[in-house]
This record gives structure tokens, sequence and C-alpha cells, in this order.
């Protein structure tokens, strides 16, 4: 009966390991499309895996196939665009922090401080039309 038993379960080990041998096949089988092909040139394609994103170039050299992954530049372009949104992020809270400060009021001239600069316009007008009345009769009515 022991040797029975000793029998069984080694039976049931091989099954066991056969069917974990089987798994990864049975995985693959159920993700059928994933993995897009197109053809690079006459020896060569570009294969995308749709699951993960990570592109490869495969090419047969004497009969065989080998596949390379392609440079990945998608972590640096996702932590820019993070870094990028945190800094977004932080100048919309600086504006906004600026927008709730009062602004200082635009205070508009009065009349009289209107009146004050029109009247010293006025004067060096006059004082510079005087000069040209001089310049004018020094030199007798003739081009300066």
């Amino acid at each position: 009966m022991a040797d029975f038993l000793q029998k069984a379960s080694e039976r049931a080990a091989l099954l066991l390991g056969l069917i974990l041998l089987a798994l990864p096949s049975l995985a693959l089988a159920e993700e059928a499309g994933r993995f897009v092909l197109k053809e690079a040139d006459q020896n060569s394609f570009i294969r995308l895996d749709t699951v993960t994103g990570a592109v490869s170039h495969c090419a047969s050299k004497a009969g065989e196939w080998n596949c390379k992954t392609l440079s990945d530049d998608r972590k640096e372009l996702h932590d820019e665009i993070a870094a990028l949104k945190q800094e977004n992020a932080e100048l919309k809270s600086r504006l906004s922090q600026a927008d709730a400060k009062q602004a200082p009021q635009l205070v508009l001239p009065s009349d009289k401080d209107i009146d004050r600069v029109m009247d010293l316009f006025e004067k060096y007008f006059e004082r510079f039309l005087a000069f040209i009345r001089q310049l004018d009769e020094k030199h007798g009515g003739k081009a300066i």
C-alpha cells in the first residue's frame, strides 16, 4: 500500500509539474493579438507589445530570429510631464494668491493737477517761441 501511495504521489507531482509548465502557453494563447508586427525590411520586422507598449526590432540572421528591445524614452517623458504638471500647479497657486491680494488702485490726477501741468507746458512753449523770435531777429529773417 505504501508503494501505491508513493507512485500516486509521484504521478500527482508529475501531473502538477506538467500543468505548471503548460500554464505560460495557456496564458499566451489567451493573449492572442498581444503583438502587432510590421515588416521593416526583407529580413526583419518591428514588434509592438500592445500590453506593455514595448517595441522590439526582430531580425533573422543565419535562420535564427532575434529580437532586441528598442530604447524607450517614455519614462523620461512621463517624469517630465509630471514635473511640468507640478510646476503648473505651483504657478497657478501663486497666481491665485497674487489675485487675492488687492492690486493698488490707479489714482487719476485731479482737474487742479491737470491745470497746473498745462500752465507749465504753456509757459515752456512761450519761452521756446520767444527764443525762436530772438534767433530770427538776430539773423535778420535769413534761414539759420
